[in-house]
C-alpha cells in the first residue's frame, strides 16, 4: 500500500494572465469606490481559489509513504514551477512500476483528476491503467479513496480529512495546505515546515486507514 497526497499552488503570473476572467462589479453598485472594491474582492477570490483548479493551478509537491515505518518520499523542487513536469512524471512512474494500491483522501475527486489534467497541460502521457478498462468515469480499483468510507454510497455526503480524523478519535494538526506553495518557495526553515506538513497528511491517511479497519 502506498499512501499519497498532492499539494498544489497557483500558476505563474504569465500563465495566469490569459486564464483570468473579466471581473465586473454587481449591477446595483453606483459608487466608484464600491465598484472598485467589489471588483478587487472578486479578483482576490479568483487568486485564492486558483490552486484548487488544474486550469489555474499546478502541482508543487507529492508525498508518498510506501510502507508504514519507512522513510517517506517527498517529491518537490522548492516550489520551482518549471519542475512540475518532473514531479508528475515521477509519480506516474512509481504507479507504473508498482503493483501496490495507492490510498489517499478525496483522491477520486481532487488528486487524480488534478494530476491527469495537469498531465494534459504538460504533454505528459498518463498511464493507461489509471482508469478502469479505459473508462474515464471510473478510476482503477488500485486507487483507494478514504472519502468513500465516509460517503458509503451517498455521493453528496462529504467531510474534510481533518473532521473525519477527529470523528475517529485522532488528533490532526492545523492545516497549512493553503499556504503550502508559499512555504515550499521560502526559507530553509519554511521548506522543512512544508515537508513536515506533507508528511503529516500522508501519515494521517495511514492512521485513518487503520482506524476504520479497511
Amino acid at each position: 500500500m502506498i499512501f499519497f497526497d498532492i499539494e498544489t499552488g497557483p500558476l505563474t503570473a504569465a500563465e495566469m494572465e490569459p486564464r483570468m476572467p473579466e471581473f465586473t462589479a454587481r449591477g446595483n453598485l453606483k459608487d466608484e469606490a464600491k465598484i472598485k472594491a467589489d471588483i478587487e474582492e472578486k479578483r482576490n477570490k479568483f487568486f485564492d481559489n486558483a490552486a484548487l483548479d488544474p486550469y489555474t493551478g499546478r502541482v508543487c509537491a507529492i508525498g508518498m509513504l510506501h510502507h508504514e515505518g519507512e522513510k517517506p518520499e517527498l517529491i518537490h523542487y522548492k516550489g520551482n514551477p518549471e519542475y512540475e513536469r518532473n514531479i508528475i512524471l515521477k509519480f506516474w512512474n512509481t504507479y507504473i512500476n508498482s503493483d501496490e494500491s495507492f490510498c489517499g483522501f478525496n483522491i477520486h475527486n481532487f488528486d487524480l483528476p488534478f494530476l491527469v489534467k495537469r498531465s494534459f497541460a504538460l504533454g505528459i502521457t498518463y498511464p493507461p491503467r489509471v482508469f478502469d478498462k479505459g473508462n474515464v468515469r471510473r478510476w482503477n480499483s488500485r486507487f483507494i479513496d478514504l472519502m468513500d468510507y465516509w460517503r458509503l454510497g451517498v455521493y453528496t455526503d462529504r467531510i474534510s480529512l481533518k473532521n473525519f480524523a477527529i470523528h475517529c478519535g485522532l488528533q490532526p494538526k492545523e492545516s497549512k495546505g493553503h499556504f503550502f506553495h508559499k512555504l515550499i518557495e521560502g526559507t530553509e526553515e519554511e521548506v522543512k515546515e512544508a515537508e513536515e506538513y506533507l508528511l503529516y497528511d500522508c501519515q494521517l491517511c495511514v492512521d485513518l486507514y487503520n482506524k476504520i479497519g479497511i
